[in-house]
């Protein structure tokens, strides 16, 4: 389920369409979501301990969104997003204490800037399984938050998903939102090319957060995305090619280089997507010979009116690690900005030559409150 802006929206876009902005004339949106979920594990007893030790949990993901809209008399529009972390305490990536995403954007009919702490264009643009996914996003969404990985909850330490890298590393944590400049074309018959530029993937915000060099991070890193949308006799049809690209700071350990492919075809409220994505050796040791690291997803959606469902499946192999995972999920609009779900993920997790394997169900049941 996307985390959308509603309510004072139209009237942002009614006032944008009439040409009322002008050089000294900036419009103001405030908005967000609070999503409140309880979730139910049940696992490998090895890995009912610590954190994860109760098997029912509740927890709240909740932002801010402020976004500052403005047109000048030369046509160019121009502004800024703020999205705050509006939680309690902050989640297994850093997530809950401060912004999310901070930046600049520039827009005109020779394309779209951005600038600032914010999503590249190879993640922005790419299409997937969970593309299409109900609830909290399928194999993308919060199932991990109530497992035990055999490693810190959240960064999942040998599973491979549908997404690239630089955004994996962390689970959609700082590394995806590092400080970046990306720019994307128009959309010609349907066709955009996004590119973004990383200086350094764990520089996030201030210079507070400058992480200097050889402490393992990506470095120089472009992320390159081709998109294709577009409808003919009633048939959807959407493409990605992605990748990224970049150097390690160490030099025992491999480059950046992965690419993605997905695709999403609909009709009628019916949807089907899927995604390849390898990464190449992207992180290991050099000189690693079982250097395997690839996933690709499947599912099907189907939405009417209010109520949506959906069904998702991803495969990976990082080296001698095997994970899959097949989710479930559906939700109902109840009422403007009001979405309940379900959720339910049946994962299994296996790290070749070790004891780390665990196998077992998360069940999610949630509100989410967009507004």
């Amino acid at each position: 389920m996307k985390k959308i802006l509603l309510g004072t929206s139209a009237l942002v876009s009614a006032v944008a369409l009439a040409g009322s902005a002008s050089a000294n004339s900036l419009d103001v949106t405030v908005g967000g979501f609070i999503d409140f979920q309880a979730g139910f594990t049940d696992q490998d007893s090895a890995f009912e301990t610590g954190a994860n030790s109760r098997e029912a949990k509740f927890q709240n993901d909740t932002e801010v969104h402020v976004s500052v809209d403005g047109q000048a008399d030369n046509g160019l529009k121009y502004g800024a997003v703020i999205e705050l972390n509006a939680d309690v305490s902050a989640d297994g990536n850093g997530d809950g204490g401060n912004a999310d995403k901070t930046y600049i954007y520039l827009e005109s009919d020779a394309g779209r800037l951005e600038l600032g702490a914010n999503t590249g264009a190879q993640n922005t643009m790419a299409v997937s399984a969970a593309t299409i996914a109900r609830a909290t996003g399928g194999v993308d969404g919060d199932w991990y938050d109530f497992v035990n990985t055999g490693g810190t909850t959240g960064t999942v330490p040998f599973i491979l998903t549908q997404e690239l890298p630089g955004a994996e590393a962390a689970e959609g944590g700082t590394r995806e939102d590092a400080n970046k400049i990306t720019y994307y074309t128009p959309r010609f018959s349907g066709v955009q090319l996004g590119v973004s530029y990383t200086p350094d993937e764990g520089d996030s915000g201030t210079a507070a957060a400058f992480t200097g060099e050889l402490n393992g991070d990506n470095e120089n890193v472009f992320g390159l995305g081709l998109n294709y949308a577009g409808e003919m006799d009633g048939v959807g049809l959407h493409l990605s090619a992605t990748g990224e690209f970049g150097n390690n700071e160490v030099a025992t350990t491999e480059d950046l280089a992965a690419y993605a492919l997905g695709a999403v075809v609909s009709f009628e409220g019916f949807s089907l997507g899927g995604s390849w994505t390898d990464w190449s050796d992207s992180g290991l040791a050099v000189g690693t010979t079982n250097d395997t690291q690839q996933a690709w997803t499947l599912g099907a959606a189907y939405e009417t009116g209010p109520f949506g469902v959906s069904v998702t499946y991803l495969d990976s192999e990082q080296t001698s690690n095997d994970f899959t995972n097949l989710v479930v999920g559906a939700d109902y609009q109840l009422a403007p900005g009001l979405v309940p779900y379900v959720e339910v993920s049946f994962f299994d997790l296996d790290q070749g030559g070790t004891s780390v394997d665990n196998d077992g169900t998360v069940v999610l049941v949630g509100t989410e409150l967009n507004f």
